[in-house]
Order: C-alpha cells, then structure tokens, then sequence
C-alpha cells in the first residue's frame, strides 16, 4: 500500500469538479487492484504529493512546487494534468496510468 497526500485549492475558480476526480481515481485504482490511502495531514509522509487545483492559475504550485517531492508531485490544474491537456473525464484514467507508472 502507498499514499496519496492530496491538497485541495481554494476552489474559487473550479473548471472541474475535484471531488468526483478523486473518487473516480479511487473506484479506478480499486477495480486495478491498486491499494492506496488518500491523506489530506499536512504534517504526514506519503509516496505521491497530488495537488487538486480547480483551475489553470494553479494556486497550490506555489506552495507545493518547490519541495523536496518534485519527482512524485503530480498537478491537476483544470483540465490539464501536470503539462497536458485533456477533457475532465478522461483525468482520473490518466491518473491512475501516472500512478502505476510511479510504482
């Protein structure tokens, strides 16, 4: 088993719907047999740092983008997914595909 960290932005300008992302990914990593905890502590270890922004400006990069995690962080920003752009239902799919590649 391994964890997740999930950050959340404020969510003022949403362009997708973060929640039903997350629990995509989770039925999703579920169905491959992929046991992961999803952990919101602040203050706890995980194996990857997935940063949930609502939209493009992605706030949490500036807070998360330059800690010693980089090679684990992956950033959800609207509809892209770290550098590439896709439709919002297809992000959890490639979301799990990013993850297995961690592992």
């Amino acid at each position: 088993m391994f964890t997740i960290g999930l950050r959340y932005c404020g969510g003022c300008n949403p362009q997708i719907d973060r929640s039903r992302i997350i629990r995509d990914l989770k039925e999703g990593l579920e169905k491959q047999d992929i046991r992961a905890s999803f952990s919101t502590n602040k203050h706890g270890t995980f194996d990857i740092l997935l940063l949930m922004n609502g939209c493009m400006h992605a706030c949490l990069e500036e807070e998360y983008g330059r800690t010693d995690y980089r090679d684990q962080i992956i950033s959800v920003r609207g509809e892209m997914v770290d550098d590439l752009y896709m439709q919002e239902e297809a992000i959890p799919g490639f979301l799990i595909e990013k993850i297995m590649g961690l592992f």
